[in-house]
């Protein structure tokens, strides 16, 4: 018997929730494969690659199985796919897929937010438990919870070893990070543990440090593209790299609101405040040589605080890329030709700063 799961677009849908209804979580991704039948519906240059992927495989009966797809109003684009695929099933499109449902997450911070954030993740928690027959009580998300917060102290350990002293290229860091999404908690905590066992008895690496920002990236094109030219990627915004981990969820007497907190404040998505974004991005900076930014033709938002990012940078003396490509196609030879410049610059920041 296959195990139920839920299909959610973005990581933004509480993992401790999903679990504790029953269910395995398994997040969109994107990929470099063809997408044909979602190519006949969705506009081009709007929708990122994981949206197009899960769109193709509900057009094509790959999610049949799924009890639900999550779809959480973390971007326009995560909003309009939504509609599209309940239109799809309105107009008869589709007939082989599961029901498809909107968690409103808001990430604002007016008045009454944490309060109707909280009555949304109940109303998922809710949902969730109707379909899987299981209603679980607040020890049952206690227990959840402890063991995601399990899972993100191992995360944490394993960003240590890019800190400061790199011990480990972006390259092979970013799919352990990126697993903790899907893997139970338990099996994530033993792959840490023995990677991490490994990095230890690692020596320092070097090369310049590489901050990567912009549109968060959920594959690896880019982290190999920079470090085919001697850089190390030590950071990157989003939910797949650092941003895996993040605060672990209090634990208190409510643990649904505590949930919601937690993914109010910590979810890096298109509608994460950009005061947010920009206090993580200037923390971070004081740790790296150079920055690349990821600007793809779909990004409708972060390219809005990209002048405020330059002008940071180029008063730190930071040398920094912009790049428009899709990060699911290979760069370009000019693309390459200005990393190669930037991390030139870098390095001679590198060796000023480090010695």
């Amino acid at each position: 018997m296959k195990e139920p799961f839920i299909v959610a677009s973005w990581p933004s849908v509480p993992v401790e929730i999903i679990r504790a209804a029953g269910f395995r979580a398994v997040f969109a991704r994107g990929a470099s494969g063809p997408t044909p039948r979602a190519d006949q519906h969705l506009e081009p240059d709007v929708f990122p690659r994981r949206l197009r992927h899960l769109v193709e495989g509900a057009l094509t009966g790959r999610l049949t199985d799924a009890a639900r797809i999550v779809i959480p109003r973390t971007s326009d684009t995560d909003y309009k796919c939504f509609l599209y695929l309940r239109e799809f099933v309105r107009r008869g499109v589709t007939s082989a897929l599961p029901p498809v449902i909107l968690f409103d997450l808001l990430q604002s911070h007016g008045a009454g937010v944490c309060v109707y954030d909280a009555a949304r993740t109940l109303a998922l928690l809710d949902e969730l438990a109707s379909v899987s027959g299981r209603t679980p009580s607040a020890d049952d998300l206690h227990q959840e919870i402890a063991r995601a917060n399990e899972a993100r102290a191992a995360a944490r350990r394993l960003v240590a070893f890019r800190r400061a002293v790199p011990r480990v290229t972006g390259t092979e860091l970013f799919p352990l990070l990126a697993a903790f999404w899907e893997l139970e908690p338990e099996r994530y905590v033993a792959a840490v543990n023995g990677a991490a066992s490994a990095f230890a008895k690692r020596p320092a690496l070097s090369g310049p440090r590489v901050l990567l920002t912009g549109v968060p990236v959920d594959g690896l094109g880019l982290h190999q593209a920079i470090e085919s030219h001697g850089a190390i990627v030590v950071a990157e915004i989003g939910p797949w790299g650092d941003g895996a981990a993040g605060d672990d969820v209090r634990v208190d007497d409510d643990p649904v609101r505590a949930v919601a907190d937690k993914y109010r404040a910590d979810a890096v998505g298109a509608r994460t405040p950009a005061a947010s974004l920009r206090r993580w991005t200037e923390r971070r900076l004081d740790d790296v040589d150079a920055v690349v930014v990821s600007l793809p033709p779909e990004d409708a938002v972060f390219g809005w605080d990209y002048p405020a990012l330059r002008d940071m940078l180029q008063a730190r003396g930071i040398p920094h890329v912009r790049l428009r490509s899709d990060q699911y196609q290979a760069l370009t030879p000019n693309e390459h030709a200005q990393i190669e410049g930037m991390v030139s610059a870098a390095s001679t920041l590198q060796e000023a700063r480090h010695g």
